[in-house]
């Protein structure tokens, strides 16, 4: 299994079977509040041009580390996020895949090319770059359409930007989505409704529609909690958004993704991403695809055997410390979580199943050599009660409300987990 020690340059041991690849950039447009007045991820403020050169710099340094390991490895998808992938000038734009190709030269045909970024710094020219890069999909980071409603994160995007852009993508072949959140300080239900309708008008064939999560020392915390939808309110925005896509054609396919409806479910789509992802050999060990987050703050899953169940990773989350790794030679991970133990394994396989609405039990089971439906019996009799989960004999499945529920019902599974962990940490330090 792929193995990197955050304390010295050794790599992985195995090449994963497949590779979804995530790119960042660290650097985001400076704004009052800080971080749009919500983000929680990492991040630090773009002053020019010559930070984005630098940075390809190091990133190619990264990519030389891991390419005795990963060269060749063929690729499920690739996303460039943030930070703001949209910052770099168009000329930029083949440096940034060239990289890519220079480990997975194969790279073309089938798979997906992600590229996401704020409205305002799309151009028409930008975009034409992307695509003949080797882009083939735009993710517009909305937000809110509301000129108003965007005005309290201290973006300066109007909305519209968001339409030029959604006409740009269009003209070039490019797939577009857009991600718009609810539960936004001062929103109504008819103001949310009033984005969706105009994107759904604007014929976007993908939309990630998520809840707002406030947090940390962010603005909307410290200074916007009173001015949030209750949790009563958001969940009627949840509902009413659900019946208001389904109704305009789209289905959906995780607990946030909705795509308009094709010859194939999109749920199903995404089941079958992780029935790939999380395929088991004889021996248990996991054959499908792994993840490798490239670049400042990348999130890495490298999964192994039942002996050795792998590994997860995240790269430096301040870019002085991921360039001074670099310089010394040094894999740039600031931290590591090694699956030691068996219920944590059980845990990560559990919730990225979730994240489509539905466990499929016999992969589940053929990955861990449990019954996931046996293993937390308890939780699945009250939520069915409930009737937030339906349990069939090949599958477990989120059902109404319980979709909007899913980051409570992951508490619930992980919660005796969690426990354990802490008594073993009091037990250490007593």
């Amino acid at each position: 299994m792929p193995a990197v020690m955050a304390t010295r340059a050794e790599g992985p041991h195995d090449s994963p079977k497949r590779l979804n690849l995530y790119v960042a950039t660290p650097y985001c447009l400076p704004t009052t509040p800080d971080r749009c007045g919500f983000c929680l991820f990492p991040s630090e403020v773009y002053q020019g041009r010559p930070q984005l050169d630098r940075y390809l710099g190091y990133l190619e340094r990264e990519g030389a580390m891991y390419r005795p390991f990963l060269e060749g490895t063929p690729l499920t998808s690739v996303y460039f996020g943030g930070g703001t992938s949209n910052l770099y000038r168009a000329d930029q734009y083949v440096r940034l895949l060239q990289l890519v190709r220079g480990i997975f030269p194969s790279l073309g045909g089938d798979t997906e090319v992600t590229l996401e970024g704020i409205p305002q710094l799309f151009t028409l020219e930008k975009l034409a770059a992307m695509r003949a890069a080797g882009v083939t999909r735009v993710s517009i980071g909305v937000q809110q359409l509301d000129d108003e409603m965007i005005a309290m994160s201290g973006r300066k995007q109007k909305a519209a930007q968001v339409f030029q852009t959604i006409a740009w993508c269009r003209d070039l072949g490019l797939t577009v989505s857009i991600d718009l959140i609810f539960g936004w300080p001062r929103q109504t239900v008819a103001g949310m409704l009033r984005d969706l309708e105009a994107v759904v008008g604007a014929g976007v064939d993908h939309l990630t529609h998520y809840e707002l999560n406030v947090g940390g020392r962010t603005d909307f915390a410290l200074n916007r909690s009173h001015e949030l939808p209750s949790v009563e309110e958001t969940l009627e925005m949840y509902r009413t958004a659900r019946d208001f896509l389904a109704e305009k054609g789209y289905r959906q396919a995780t607990t946030y993704d909705w795509e308009r409806s094709g010859s194939r479910s999109p749920q199903l789509v995404y089941e079958e991403e992780w029935r790939h992802r999380f395929a088991a050999g004889p021996d248990g060990t996991v054959t499908g695809s792994h993840t490798w987050g490239w670049g400042f703050a990348g999130i890495s899953h490298f999964f192994g055997r039942r002996t050795d169940r792998g590994w997860t990773y995240m790269n430096h989350t301040r870019v002085a410390d991921y360039f001074g790794a670099l310089e010394a030679g040094r894999f740039p991970i600031e931290r590591g979580f090694r699956y030691a133990h068996e219920a944590d394994f059980r845990l990560t396989v559990l919730f990225q199943m979730l994240i489509s609405m539905a466990v499929d039990r016999g992969v589940y089971a053929a990955v861990t050599d449990v019954d996931v439906v046996d293993e937390f019996a308890d939780v699945w009799e009250v939520l069915a009660e409930l009737r937030w989960v339906r349990i069939t004999a090949a599958r477990l499945e989120l059902v109404s409300d319980g979709v909007f529920y899913a980051p409570l019902i992951q508490s619930l599974l992980a919660r005796n987990r969690v426990l354990e962990l802490r008594r073993s940490e009091f037990a250490r330090l007593a």
